[in-house]
């Protein structure tokens, strides 16, 4: 392949991730509206459906691609790293850490769960509390 043909390839690629994304990030929004306006409700509850239901697409993604043999690699970056990364970064955390486990790596799975709680709680905390003392 060419120069310019792998340029086109990888713009093609960024072009189906980006309109994936866009969708995606559009349905969580309309998923925690959504959710946040139903009786007893809250935006957590819409995170919850969103991470969720992200888990089960994943997971019935890479089922789907290990049976058929034969999805498009640009469809699957459209869906899998577009549109349930723009859902959610959760189902690409769970599959991780399911494909460690089920490989026999459960120790390795194990710290790569704790690593990724501890530190994205942890980058919250110390973001918000900079932005706080900044902004205040």
């Amino acid at each position: 392949m060419d120069k310019t043909a792998s340029a086109m390839t990888t713009w093609l690629n960024l072009l189906v991730v980006a309109a994936g994304g866009a969708v995606g990030s559009v349905a969580r929004y309309l998923i925690t509206v959504g959710s946040a306006a139903l009786p007893g409700g809250s935006t957590p509850l819409g995170t919850t459906i969103a991470n969720v239901a992200g888990c089960a697409a994943i997971g019935a993604l890479v089922q789907y691609t290990v049976l058929v043999q034969h999805v498009s690699p640009r469809l699957i970056l459209a869906v899998q790293v577009g549109f349930l990364g723009g859902l959610t970064t959760f189902s690409s955390f769970a599959l991780d850490s399911t494909v460690m486990a089920n490989s026999g790596r459960w120790g390795l799975g194990g710290v790569f769960v704790l690593a990724n709680l501890l530190l994205g709680w942890t980058a919250l905390i110390l973001t918000g509390a900079i932005v706080k003392e900044w902004m205040t």
